[in-house]
């Protein structure tokens, strides 16, 4: 489904960890959540939302008394237009650096907003009544809003906007590791020229467009070490390395560690 909801219960414990291909936003009202992502435990306390952005692994490990729900929704099916890419990851709020922040409710009033905003979901997906989809659209992009002033209030800093067009050059990065394109390749798919990319990954991150792309390869790396099981060779031909040495030190020259010690078990090159 394009969008789904369900509530956090004792059946929501997961086994093992699992890869997240949709958007997902965590919601307890009450009583407390712990969940793994991409190996870092956080803990979701009474009126507190935490985000996982598509490509993270998650597992829910433990739940206490909680009453909240789980909220998944696609990148096509909210992401219609720039404005909705934008908004989507402005300040953070889904973010492909696996940068995953806890945002609280402030007060009394927004709680009540969310609560009417979860229910009028509930009930659209329920009902699917004519022109649900729009009217379930609309509805999420409110509550994004919402959760994405709460986290602009809980960080008193300046908002951090992206370009869609910086967007979309993230997204095509994060779904082509195996091609091994190169900067000029990227551009090329964007329809931009290579010193535009450039300029786009300079103000977005302060980063050349080169280095932001080893960053996002070294984060799939590491995911797919710690939750797939993989060993050096299989990581390397996943992210379209023909070479595993040639992996292993760029790895090393990245992360200043070897690719071997981040081995989950002790597994044959």
């Amino acid at each position: 489904m394009a969008i789904n909801l369900y509530q956090i219960d004792d059946k929501t414990i997961m086994t093992a960890p699992q890869r997240q291909y949709k958007f997902v936003l965590l919601y307890c009202k009450k009583g407390l959540v712990k969940v793994d992502i991409d190996n870092q435990v956080y803990e979701i306390k009474e009126r507190q939302f935490l985000t996982i952005t598509p490509k993270q692994f998650y597992q829910f490990l433990e739940i206490e008394n909680c009453e909240g729900y789980v909220l998944e929704f696609t990148y096509d099916f909210f992401c219609k237009d720039d404005k909705a890419v934008e908004l989507i990851y402005h300040n953070g709020l889904y973010c492909h650096f696996g940068l995953n922040e806890l945002i609280n409710i402030p007060d009394t009033e927004s709680f009540n907003k969310v609560e009417n905003y979860f229910r009028s979901i509930q009930n659209e997906l329920m009902a699917k009544d004519f022109e649900y989809e729009t009217s379930l659209h609309s509805v999420l992009k409110l509550l994004i809003i919402e959760v994405s002033r709460y986290k602009i209030f809980q960080q008193q800093r300046a908002l951090y906007k992206p370009d869609a067009l910086f967007l979309q050059f993230l997204n095509l990065v994060r779904d082509s590791f195996e091609k091994r394109l190169t900067v000029k390749e990227y551009a090329v798919q964007l329809n931009i020229t290579e010193q535009k990319l450039n300029e786009l990954t300079k103000k977005n991150t302060g980063e050349t467009t080169q280095q932001l792309i080893n960053d996002l390869i070294i984060l799939e790396a590491k995911r797919l070490f710690n939750y797939e099981n993989l060993n050096v060779k299989q990581v390397a031909y996943q992210l379209g390395f023909d070479d595993n040495h040639y992996f292993s030190r760029f790895f090393k020259k990245q992360t200043a560690t070897r690719a071997k010690d981040h081995l989950r078990t002790l597994l044959p090159d």
